[in-house]
């Protein structure tokens, strides 16, 4: 097992916590680690007014990213949005989204993806959120003691020294509760190839339909590379969902100015019913 620390630091004091995801008891087969976005349904086109000129379409993740080389630092900032039941859906069965600032989550590199997210669930109605960090294809590591509640502006920032290692840091504005955590001696090694702020249909072991988010915003969403190079998503390529190539679009992302991206629920979408290629 590869070296995790967790410190969980809040107005109160310091504590230190180590938080695998076998702690997380109330959806023990829902979270597994993170998936790479299935293949593009469809490209930029400007001829068609549904797509943004510079939108592709795939069936699970929807954000903004930028490709180059050297990246190493990733952060924004999201409000927690209060949770609903697609029109129909049963209140019985859970619902999910998760968003997550990440490096290598897109092509070409083949290795790992390095990411630190909230899980937002909706289980008989109660919504309930849960931050975790991953570097995949490792299993995600949950960070349990991190409070939130919806309406809670939280900061997720994430940084790779090296190839090998990486620091993250949560922190909830409402509650004035900071989370750190590190991995080191990791395997595979990042490439630093691309940074991504993405709000994602995650797939558990059978499929877990995605939940009416209303919208996620990232404000402050922000990079810097290993040489020094900052900036933010202005120059960055945007996803959203499809359930299939013609079908309805799921999930729908813009750009607002240079450094904030907004991605905005669409119409009913679950992993189930998603037809990817």
């Amino acid at each position: 097992m590869k070296p995790i620390t967790l410190i969980s630091a809040a107005l109160a004091g310091f504590s230190t916590v180590l938080a695998s995801a076998a702690h997380q008891q109330q959806f023990p087969s829902v979270r597994r680690s993170r998936l790479r976005p299935r293949a593009a349904l469809s490209a930029p086109s400007t001829d068609d007014e549904t797509n943004p000129p510079d939108e592709t379409y795939n069936g699970n993740w929807a954000g903004a990213v930028l490709t180059g080389a050297g990246y190493r630092t990733v952060t924004g900032t999201i409000t927690l949005p209060p949770l609903r039941l697609p029109p129909g859906a049963d209140s019985n069965v859970l619902h999910a989204v998760s968003a997550w600032v990440g490096i290598d989550g897109q092509p070409p590199c083949p290795n790992a993806i390095l990411q630190l997210g909230v899980d937002m669930y909706l289980n008989a109605s109660e919504p309930s959120y849960s931050a975790w960090i991953e570097w995949y294809p490792n299993h995600s590591t949950y960070l349990t003691d991190f409070a939130m509640l919806p309406g809670d502006r939280v900061t997720l920032n994430l940084t790779a020294p090296s190839l090998s290692s990486a620091a993250f840091t949560l922190a909830n504005h409402r509650t004035g509760q900071t989370d750190r955590a590190s991995l080191t001696d990791q395997q595979p090694l990042l490439c630093g190839f691309s940074a991504e702020w993405m709000v994602e249909d995650f797939l558990g072991s059978n499929g877990v339909p995605l939940v009416d988010f209303g919208s996620v915003t990232f404000t402050g969403a922000k990079f810097a590379t290993d040489t020094g190079v900052t900036g933010g998503v202005a120059d960055a390529g945007l996803q959203g969902i499809r359930e299939k190539a013609d079908g309805p679009v799921v999930v729908e992302c813009g750009k607002v100015g240079g450094d904030s991206v907004t991605c905005v629920y669409q119409g009913p979408g679950s992993a189930d019913d998603v037809h990817l290629t």
